[in-house]
């Protein structure tokens, strides 16, 4: 089959897209994507994909603005229906595979109004969860704001009109197949789980090699991935002052600069400055160097209706290179680690029952739980599972 995937963002930085992209050009389907422009000169093809990229400043102020309006009051973007119906006329598509709950609704129609096109729905989030959660860390304004011109109701009836009117969903984990079953009326035979499991043979061909020069002494203890409040960093930054000296925080990564600035600023408070390390941004191709210099690699996450039914790629990555976990009993993340034995796990924003935990891990053996990581990451929790998986989701579209 011709697969035409539409992403509203850049590419090929979305290890979620890239990967499924592959694995159906492995199963022989023909592969386009049309995306958003980046920076600078962009390669027409990666990897065998086709690319199309919508060029967003090619387009006049009062356009985008007309645009805007349609989406936040319609969930339906102008722009994306007319180059994506084109798109899909010029290849040729039977099925338009599209990611993420904001193109749902315009892929939806693009594929009515050519007739003979299959929708797969892939939403990597609980888009209204996650909706409400960032706007919860926004100013009074701007929560304001988005309740006015685009309220979680309205976006929560996009997503079960996703839901009922696909022809296939395709989400991260069973948490959020049970929300698309049960709170937006799904049928189960047309909701499936591709998690966002590791690439071993990619992964496995990056440099591993420990000990970057900003990684700190002593027992590290490390954070790989964007800050902001729901990912629960102010909880280690809170729990390092009662744990031995030798314990140390590295996170990798960044956020907003009112994020970083709040988390440097708590650092200082709680007297742990000198034990936390702020690498900034680091390019995807060092990440494994981080955590193969860690001891203890964590996802902290608070408990929202949003991380209560996804996870994140990070979880997996420390398990391929056999870094012990530590996560929050949140959703799934405390049940893989349960299941897997690849790590410990305790109750979320507690910094008390966090540092306990921490402390007892210090200067013990904790390979047995890096052992499991990886060998579950080669087996149930691998990309080859949810390869598998995905391609069983077009062999169905095939049948019907």
């Amino acid at each position: 089959m011709k697969v035409g995937m539409l992403l509203r963002g850049s590419y090929p930085e979305d290890i979620r897209v890239r990967k499924e992209a592959a694995a159906l050009r492995e199963a022989g389907h023909e592969v386009y994507l049309l995306c958003l422009a980046g920076e600078g000169t962009e390669p027409a093809a990666v990897d065998g994909v086709a690319i199309e990229r919508i060029d967003w400043d090619g387009y006049s102020v009062a356009t985008r603005a007309v645009n805007r309006a349609s989406y936040l009051f319609g969930s339906f973007d102008a722009i994306w229906f007319r180059r994506a119906r084109r798109f899909a006329s010029v290849h040729d598509i039977d099925v338009l595979h599209v990611h993420d709950l904001p193109l749902v609704r315009t892929g939806l129609r693009v594929a009515r109004s050519l007739g003979d096109v299959s929708v797969v729905a892939d939403l990597h989030e609980n888009y209204p969860a996650a909706m409400a959660q960032y706007r919860s860390e926004r100013s009074l304004l701007e929560r304001l704001q988005g309740r006015l011109l685009r309220p979680i109701s309205r976006i929560e009836r996009a997503e079960r009109e996703a839901v009922g009117q696909a022809d296939a969903l395709v989400t991260v984990v069973e948490e959020a197949r049970d929300h698309y079953i049960t709170d937006c009326d799904g049928d189960p035979d047309r909701v499936h789980v591709v998690s966002n499991t590791v690439d071993l043979d990619r992964i496995d061909t990056m440099d591993h090699t420990p000990g970057p020069d900003d990684v700190p002494d002593g027992f590290v203890v490390s954070y790989v991935g964007a800050f902001g409040p729901h990912r629960g960093l102010e909880t280690l930054i809170r729990a390092l002052s009662d744990t031995p000296p030798e314990v140390s925080l590295l996170l990798v990564g960044s956020g907003s600069a009112e994020s970083d600035r709040r988390l440097r600023e708590l650092a200082e408070s709680e007297g742990v400055a000198d034990r936390v390390t702020f690498t900034g941004w680091v390019d995807f191709a060092d990440v494994p160097r981080y955590i193969a210099a860690s001891d203890l690699a964590t996802v902290p996450h608070r408990e929202t209706g949003h991380t209560a039914t996804t996870v994140p790629h990070k979880l997996f990555q420390y398990m391929a290179l056999e870094t012990p976990v530590l996560v929050t009993d949140v959703g799934p993340l405390g049940r893989i680690v349960r299941e897997t034995e690849s790590g410990v796990v305790v109750p979320p924003e507690n910094p008390t029952a966090t540092a306990a935990r921490i402390s007892e891990l210090v200067g013990e053996d904790l390979t047995h739980y890096g052992e499991s990581g990886r060998r579950a990451v080669e087996g149930e929790y691998g990309w080859a599972r949810d390869a598998e998986r995905l391609r069983r989701v077009y062999d169905d579209l095939t049948t019907r």
